[in-house]
């Protein structure tokens, strides 16, 4: 599902920001990604995502190898990957029900097919209710439930997580991970980035704990994953 071979990245000011990196996420997995700031998480998700390219290495993502990619198909690639950013990131003179349809009207999908999905996934985030709010009317929590219903609105096989919790309550920060749990069960393969260890610990799940650009741990709730 996810692959990155002996990924690397080194930004112009020469700052090593991934260093060698191999790692292998299967279909339908749950994993942390923790490490202080700074570290290389960030990085990791912006080369999956492909708003940034490794400096040497391959990534293989499904059925894609990103450095066959075409910059113009950039685009298509990503229909296929949902993300979910620590600023939410919303439309902020668009409804709730706009920013979640924005994706789909890009795609081109028919009027009726828009209604019913940004329907179906309000209602998995619990805000069908909100529908019609401005994004300035909605508490931080549920800017970021609206952030997580507009991620997967398509129903991408992959949601990549940048620190969701980062700027929320611990209350809060608890029924986002739990929400990103349910959307796991129904095949979504979930890849998140936190330095939230109370999370963690709460709801255990594979843990790839990543310092100084290098992976110093991978962890299966059974053991170590080799």
């Amino acid at each position: 599902m996810i692959q990155l071979k002996n990924v690397s990245k080194v930004y112009s000011n020469g700052m090593l920001a991934l260093d060698d990196i191999n790692i292998f996420v299967g279909q339908e997995e749950f994993v942390y990604l923790i490490g202080p700031s700074g570290s290389g998480k960030s990085t990791l998700l912006k080369l999956i995502f492909m708003a940034d390219f490794p400096s040497q290495g391959e990534i293989i993502i499904d059925r894609f190898i990103l450095s066959r990619i075409q910059r113009s198909q950039i685009p298509f690639y990503r229909r296929n990957i949902g993300m979910i950013f620590q600023d939410y990131k919303l439309l902020s003179k668009r409804t709730v029900y706009e920013n979640v349809a924005f994706a789909l009207r890009v795609m081109h999908y028919p009027t009726p097919k828009i209604k019913k999905q940004v329907q179906h996934v309000l209602e998995l985030v619990g805000l069908e209710d909100k529908m019609h709010s401005m994004p300035n009317e909605l508490s931080g929590g549920e800017q970021q439930k609206i952030c997580i219903a507009r991620a997967i609105v398509n129903a991408p096989p992959i949601l990549l997580c940048d620190e969701p919790t980062g700027n929320l309550d611990p209350d809060t920060s608890w029924d986002i991970v739990q929400l990103l749990t349910k959307i796991n069960t129904r095949k979504t393969t979930v890849v998140m980035a936190t330095h939230d260890t109370e999370i963690v610990d709460g709801l255990p799940k594979r843990v790839i704990a990543i310092e100084s650009g290098q992976v110093k741990r991978d962890q299966q709730l059974g053991g170590y994953v080799e």
